[in-house]
């Protein structure tokens, strides 16, 4: 019996001791995931923007007249992700409804400008912290310009270079919205306004909000 009792004390002093290095134990901690992105960017888009350009256009003999007004159109892209850098093409066409008038050197008639269609095809890239996307962008711009003077008109389209910046943000699932700032310059072209050729290029500066569609 003595033996009996010795055997159940010393299980029981084994059994204590086991629970306290048990709990002295310094168990190693889990690695914490780094948080992941709640939204890709990744994939083709297609949306409509609205905004708002101010025009400079300079004749040929160094006069100068500017203009304003409300444009509008779509555009389309595809974005690329490697971790937060962003990266794609865009392309956008839109409609204008930009008047600028001033006078012509050489007649000292009054002359204007009207802008009617537009478009680009530009690379973007962007940092994004999720949800938002800051991007910078940058390529091709055409335009077609329609000038006056005397009751007489030509039109030409102008090929030029576009550059920008902006910031853009997911407002629900696969809808994301922008406001952006492009300045766009643009070559000379000669217009045939009856007796009199005027050379005019010109440079705009648009403010736009957009909004689009991730598919």
């Amino acid at each position: 019996m003595k033996v009996f009792r010795t055997l159940i004390l010393s299980g029981s002093i084994a059994l204590l001791t086991g629970s306290a290095f048990a709990a002295d134990a310094v168990l190693p901690e889990a690695p914490i995931a780094a948080p992941q992105s709640t939204y890709t960017w990744s994939g083709p888009y297609a949306g409509g923007f609205v905004g708002y350009n101010f025009a400079h256009l300079d004749q040929s003999g160094g006069a100068s007249f500017s203009g304003e007004g409300v444009v509008g159109g779509v555009y389309s892209g595809y974005n690329l992700q490697t971790e937060r850098f962003v990266y794609g093409v865009e392309a956008d066409i839109g409609a204008s409804d930009v008047d600028a008038g001033g006078f012509n050197v050489a007649t000292g008639v009054p002359i204007s400008a009207d802008s009617t269609a537009f478009g680009s095809l530009r690379a973007r890239v962007g940092i994004e912290y999720d949800p938002i996307l800051l991007f910078a962008t940058g390529g091709v711009a055409v335009s077609n310009q329609t000038l006056h003077l005397g009751g007489l008109e030509d039109d030409n389209t102008h090929v030029g270079y576009t550059v920008g910046a902006g910031v853009e943000a997911k407002v629900a699932p696969g809808v994301t919205s922008r406001v952006e700032y492009r300045y766009s310059d643009f070559d000379a072209k000669d217009y045939d306004l009856g007796n009199v050729t005027v050379s005019s290029g010109f440079d705009e500066h648009s403010i736009r909000a957009g909004l689009a569609l991730k598919f």
